[in-house]
This record gives structure tokens, sequence and C-alpha cells, in this order.
């Protein structure tokens, strides 16, 4: 079964400090569900992202940045580092994917949430942490109109106020493969970014798109989700664990600075029809299949299908896997290490 072409994307996770202390945690993480009109279930919630446009790959931003002497060298390809293959050359008229993701990553935050990660070109900040532009002679709501409507704007935003954008504060953080599966029309392969701010900047959510934006410690995503308030989709489960010990954003913002431009791994989960539910399974699992196929399903989804999701534990010490509900995260295991954060318990991670 041959699949539709993959989409290019790129999403973005926003830490910001909190100086309410109100937890134990000192950061919160931006969130929103989408509109009616976008979103498949209601309260899923997400990090900003889109696909990849023609824009965010054109060598327009290479003459910007050398006008406005930024040096952008770092962000040259290693051939000795190894990256999934959203990450492959594009050909003398793009730029490297190393910045134009990057670029697309900024640019839908600020389409959908109004978050300008800018900072003026003169900033030699070697701070960890980005910046993010604000000021009154601003009118947010309608530079993110412009820039939606036609995304080359985005450049024109940045001339108009004397700012580049932060992609040397943006890291590398993980790269996703859509499964292939009934419910999943659309497949894509998204380059997920991380990015540190050191307060919680004021949102603009894009009306069209945005149902609601939340800034939630990572207990208080987990606790709406137990509730039944808020629903999680696998991906976004996966990457919330990694956060659920880090209670620090500066202890985090330093892994994610020293870690970016490594080697990085494909997740691409598969599905299993179970008994009594669906299983979402990721590589490092036990029960992830050996020679994976990204264009064609080559596992047998029915293979444990006279199975619960306890059963299938059974026999089992590397996990790695949710269990769903129309696609909706409903219990989620793991106790491997990918080379990212990960919870600092030794004890198998379960959230019901």
């Amino acid at each position: 079964m041959l699949t539709k072409p993959l989409r290019n994307a790129a999403s973005m996770i926003i830490l910001a400090r909190d100086a309410s202390k109100s937890s134990r945690f000192d950061y919160k993480i931006l969130t929103f569900t989408r509109s009616e009109k976008t979103s498949i279930f209601d309260n899923t919630l997400c990090f900003p992202g889109g696909q990849l446009h023609d824009s965010d790959e054109s060598p327009s931003w290479t003459s910007f940045f050398k006008h406005h002497k930024v040096p952008t060298e770092q962000l040259k390809r290693r051939n000795e580092v190894t990256k999934p293959f959203i990450y492959d050359p594009q050909g003398s008229n793009k730029i490297e994917r190393e910045s134009s993701l990057r670029f697309a990553a900024i640019r839908e935050t600020f389409e959908e949430l109004g978050i300008a990660l800018c900072s003026p070109a003169s900033d030699t900040s070697k701070s960890p942490f980005s910046d993010y532009f604000h000021s009154k002679d601003c009118d947010i709501p309608f530079w993110q109109k412009q820039v939606h409507s036609s995304h080359e704007t985005l450049m024109n935003f940045c001339d108009k106020f004397g700012v580049v954008p932060n992609i040397m504060g943006v890291y590398e953080w993980s790269v996703w493969l859509s499964p292939i599966f009934r419910k999943i029309l659309k497949r894509f392969t998204t380059a997920v970014f991380i990015t540190m701010l050191d307060s919680i900047p004021e949102c603009h959510p894009e009306e069209h798109e945005v149902h609601d934006y939340l800034w939630l410690t990572p207990d208080e995503i987990y606790d709406g989700q137990q509730k039944d308030k808020l629903f999680l989709p696998p991906h976004l489960f996966y990457e919330l664990h990694r956060f659920i010990d880090c209670t620090s954003i500066d202890e985090i913002a330093n892994f994610a600075k020293q870690r970016d431009g490594q080697s990085l791994p494909l997740i691409y989960p598969i599905f299993y029809i179970l008994k009594d539910s669906l299983a979402m399974i990721f590589p490092g699992d036990d029960l992830y299949p050996k020679n994976i196929n990204f264009y064609e399903k080559n596992y047998d989804e029915r293979k444990f299908s006279d199975k619960t999701y306890d059963e299938i534990i059974v026999g089992c010490k590397n996990f790695c896997r949710a269990e769903m509900e129309l696609l909706h995260s409903k219990r989620f295991l793991c106790n491997i290490d990918d080379g990212l954060l990960k919870p600092k318990s030794e004890e198998v991670i379960k959230f019901r």
C-alpha cells in the first residue's frame, strides 16, 4: 500500500520561566487547542507549527542575515552527524534545512500565537535563552495576518522593526514521521525545535486556527489529561514525558544548547490493534518491528488483536508505548533513554 507523498513541517516547543513559583517547576510550556474547523477532536493540545513553505527555504534569508552581519556558520551541516531525511540537502536554489526548518517553526509560532521569536541584529548574547520582540509601536495582529497571507512578509516584518529571526536560540529537538493508519489522511515529517524564554510573553491567538492557548506546567497538563479535560495526542505525550522530572528551565536550556546540532533519531510510531484498545509503539520498545518501512505498512497491525494492552506488557523489558482510544492517549509507558531528557526515576513512567 503506497502512501501519498510526505509533507515537511516544523514545530516549536516553547518553555518560559514562571516567576510565580507556584509549583515545583520554575517554567511553563505553551500549548494550544485548535478551532473546530482545523481540529479532528475537541480540546486536543498542540504545539505551534505547520508546513514548510518555499519562503522558508529562500536564499534571500542568507542575504538578509549577511546584510545584518549575523553569523550563522554553526548551523552548517556536519558531515559526521546523522539526521533524518527531512534534513537532506535541497539544491543550490534553497538554503540548508538546518536554517529553513527553524524559519518555518518561528514563522508558524508568529502566525498562530503572535510570538515573534526575533531579536535585534546587534544582539550578541551567549545565553541559551531566546528573545522575543514586543513593542508598543507594533500592531502584532496586523502583522500576523500579513505573514499568514504571504509567508514572505516575515522578512518585511523584520526589516520594519530592525530585528532578525532568532534561529540561534532555537534548538533541534526531535523528528517525527506520521504513522500509517486509516484515520490519518495526511502524513508529515516534522522537525521539532525547542526554545526557552526568560519570561512569559503575551499571546495573540489567530482567530481562525486557534481556539485557546494555555501556559501550563507538565504536572498541570497531565492532571488535565487524567481528568479528561485535555486530550494529548501521542507525540505530545511522548515529548512531555521528557520534562516530568526536569523542574529547572536553566538545566533544560543548557542541555538543549549543548545538544543542538548532534545526531537526531527519527521517531516513527506504529499501531497495533488490540482486543480492548489501540497500542502505539515507539522505537526502542521490545514490540517495535525490525526493518520497518516508512512508506508502506510491512508489519501485521493485528498481530496482538487477541490480547489486551496489559497482556502485551508481559515478557517485555523495554517500554515506549501508549494506549489509545480514538487516537487520544489513555496511558503512556516509557523506561528507555533515546538521548534526550528523560525522567530521573528508573521506574516505568505511567500516566493514566
